[in-house]
Parts: C-alpha cells; structure tokens; sequence
C-alpha cells in the first residue's frame, strides 16, 4: 500500500512540475509594472536561458520534493524540465528573441513563426484537451496526434516564412539594406510584416507568401543625427534597449518647450505609432530631465543618473 502511494504521490509531483515549470519562466513579469527595462532584460536572458531553466528546474524540484516528502527528486527535475524547456520552444517560435546560452554566448535565437496567442494553436490544443477529457484511456494517441499537429503548422509556417522572404529579396533586388525582421500576423498562415531600413527610413511591408503580393505598411525617419540622439544613447535605459533590439531607431515628440527623444524597434510600429519606446525628456538645452519607458498609452519615469 505504501509502495502505491508513494508511486501516485511521484506521479503528483511530476505533473505539477510540468504544470508550473511550464508557466514559470514568465515569473520576471513581476518587474513589468514598476521596471520595464529589467524585465526585458531579464526576460530575455535570464530567466528563458538554458542556465535559467535548470536554477529554476532545481528550485521547482527541490520546493515540491520538500511539499510531497519521500518522492524521488531526480524524475521531478526531469519533469520540470520538460515544462521549462516547453514554454521556451514556444516562446521562441512564437517571436520572442532569447539569449538562449547567456552567460556563455551573447548570440540571440528567435524563429518568429507564430503570433503570440496564435488562434490555429490554441484551437489544437484546446481541442486535445477536450477530446483527451472525454477519452481518457486513449489520452496518449490524442497528446502524440496533437503534437503531430503542432509540428505540422510549424512546418507550414517555416515554409511561408522562406516564402515571404523570397517575395521581399525580389522586391527590393539591388536596393542596399541593412538586416531584416520578419513577424508573422496574427491569425494568419501565409501573411507576414518584414522589417528593414532604408538609409535614415525604417520601414514595414506586408506580404502575402501564397499570391507573392508585397505591399507597404508603414515608414519613419530615423532621427539619429538630431542633438538629443546622442545624448539619450548614454541613458541607462535606452542602454539596455539597444541590445534587444533588431531595428532601433529614434524620433523625436515635441511637449511645449521640451521635446521627447524616443528609441523603438521597427518591429515594434506600425501605422499607428510605436507600442514600445525608451527614451528621455530634453529641454531645450538637450539636457535630460528625466528618463521614460512608453508602452502603448502607459508611461514609467526614471529619474537621470547624476554625473559622475
């Protein structure tokens, strides 16, 4: 009796290690409301990277090991491992770009196949869940399926992904430029927003992988040559911005006699404007008067680091 609830108690375990190690790597989203720059930071290279996974992997294993009393650690590491490593393939390929090997490598992955929330996946799940609740007994052919699924969309998308790629390169043939983004759009198989710059000009396009039409969706001046560029490049925040990002640029936002100098990532605007920006308030002397981080109509303020 002992020996079977001892095996149900591991089984427990296990699953809850899969559970929460598949949500936990999204614990820094604490630092989002009051710390912005850190969050991405850290989300980036901390708590999604291969060292990040096995810290939290032993902290999981070790807290339910303490919770359920005589299991065995190691199938619980295993099983939290398993969930981390999830939530971060899916992560990457749902366009998050990763310092997967910090500290070790500085390289950034990030396969950008599907949107974040993608209807297609969240159907296969949902529908592997329901069928796996109404028949239990055959709950792993329907999970094996289910992931074959998976894999299937992700290879379509990875096939419209080169597609679009392929429409662009056409387009802009001979035209010098510098690296591309591309993102997918939501809900979409076949239509994607490719990123570029174009001299001083920042520009978006649409394309449709399936008829091989490309046209543009928006476009910015950099206005990295203005007086206030330089002097925010040195602020903190954009200091932590600039590595993360793909295609930064600046533009400058007058308010009354000040002005405020805004650094995003091209694959962060559209028409509309730019979700995410980092930046400062200069008065008309280009002196900061403080820092900011803008995201969407929510704004952070950071006071300016004094003079060394």
């Amino acid at each position: 009796m002992s020996c079977t609830l001892k095996n149900d108690s591991s089984r427990g375990a296990m699953a809850v290690a899969l559970v929460i190690g598949s949500i936990m790597p999204d614990m820094d989203a604490v630092f989002g409301p009051v710390r912005f720059d850190i969050y991405l930071s850290f989300h980036a290279s901390g708590t999604h990277s291969l060292l990040g996974i096995v810290i939290q992997a032993v902290v999981l294993a070790s807290a339910l090991k303490m919770w359920y009393g005589g299991i065995r650690w190691l199938p619980v590491f295993l099983a939290s491992c398993m969930g981390l490593l999830g939530h971060v393939f899916w992560d990457l390929a749902d366009g998050s770009d990763i310092n997967v090997f910090r500290p070790v490598s500085d390289a950034v992955f990030g396969w950008h196949l599907v949107s974040m929330g993608e209807p297609l996946v969240l159907l296969l799940l949902v529908a592997a869940v329901l069928v796996i609740w109404w028949r239990p007994a055959r709950a792993r052919r329907i999970a094996a399926a289910s992931i074959a699924a998976l894999a299937c969309v992700l290879m379509i998308k990875a096939a419209s992904q080169r597609a679009a790629k392929s429409v662009y390169a056409r387009a802009v043939d001979g035209e010098p430029r510098a690296t591309i983004a591309i993102t997918p759009v939501f809900g979409r198989l076949f239509t994607w927003t490719i990123y570029d710059r174009a001299g001083d000009t920042v520009r978006g396009w649409q394309i449709d992988s399936l008829d091989g039409s490309i046209t543009s969706a928006f476009s910015y001046q950099d206005a990295s040559s203005a007086p206030g560029a330089s002097v925010t490049r040195a602020l903190p925040v954009v200091r932590t911005f600039l590595p993360l990002s793909r295609i930064p640029f600046v533009r400058t936002v007058p308010d009354g006699d000040d002005r405020f100098v805004l650094w995003s990532d091209a694959t962060n605007c559209s028409v509309h404007g730019c979700d995410v920006s980092f930046g400062a308030l200069l008065d008309n002397r280009q002196t900061p008067l403080f820092q900011v981080i803008q995201i969407g109509g929510f704004r952070q303020k950071r006071a300016v680091p004094s003079p060394r």
